[in-house]
């Protein structure tokens, strides 16, 4: 879905400069070109392994990003259609990403383990030989954070009660009664700004973590929190939820 929710709030943009970076993606391919290189034209079969281990982990890790830059897009609201209230959940690439490069930074530390036990030629650099087994830690650290995080719900759920979820960005499980304030941060990409009442904790994420524009999220956060009697439309399903928050802020500018 994407609606033009009235606000009178000032945009962020959800890219840098308003602009799809896929220039990064093409400084990634970059990174490539020697180990490629490397595994194309040496001689070694111990050093050719590794290095076409990498060359595959770099292009993987452009490749990753590119399927994340896709699904972020201005104004899109991303929800669980079948779940009553409004859950806005993050794109499957975004739980997936993660998972995928940290097996990827795996792929060099297996090369390695392979010229190391069979005790394949290569070049004999302690840098070379044991870079692989860093990025590998490096990897199964990022499975392990990422597969940890799958406890606590993804996105953001907004129900007749309050509000919970968010992973990897703090958690939310709040009541409407302690949301005193939302806002999306003037950084270089909108973020979402969620602060609970008193000395309660605050909450920042970005469109990757909410599979949504934070601009549009805090437009529909902001409605429901400033009027108590529309949160009984959050026992319905989302689709419906959100169609009436379009209506009602259409309403009051008319």
């Amino acid at each position: 879905m994407s609606p033009r929710l009235p606000s009178t709030e000032p945009r962020i943009p959800v890219f840098p400069n308003g602009r799809r970076p896929t220039w990064l993606v093409a400084v990634v391919v970059l990174f490539a070109v020697v180990p490629a290189l490397m595994a194309v034209a040496d001689d070694r079969i111990g050093l050719r392994l590794v290095m076409g281990a990498s060359t595959l982990t770099i292009l993987g890790a452009a490749v990753c990003l590119n399927v994340l830059f896709g699904t972020i897009q201005e104004r899109l609201l991303r929800i669980d259609p079948s779940a009553s209230g409004v859950w806005f959940r993050p794109a499957p690439a975004a739980t997936a990403v993660p998972f995928v490069l940290g097996i990827l930074l795996l792929l060099p530390a297996v090369a390695q383990i392979f010229v190391d036990a069979l005790s394949l030629p290569t070049m004999p650099s302690f840098l070379l030989t044991r870079a692989p087994y860093a990025l590998g830690l490096l990897g199964l650290g990022v499975v392990v954070m990422s597969a940890v995080r799958l406890r606590q719900p993804a996105g953001l759920h907004l129900t007749s009660r309050g509000l919970t979820g968010i992973r990897g960005r703090g958690r939310v499980d709040w009541t409407w009664d302690e949301l005193a304030e939302v806002g999306v941060g003037a950084g270089p990409v909108a973020t979402l700004h969620l602060i609970a009442d008193g000395a309660g904790p605050r909450v920042e994420a970005p469109m990757l973590a909410l599979g949504s524009d934070p601009n549009q999220v805090a437009t529909v956060v902001r409605y429901f929190r400033d009027v108590p009697a529309a949160r009984t439309e959050l026992d319905g399903p989302g689709p419906v939820v959100l169609r009436g928050v379009d209506d009602a802020l259409r309403a009051r500018e008319g």
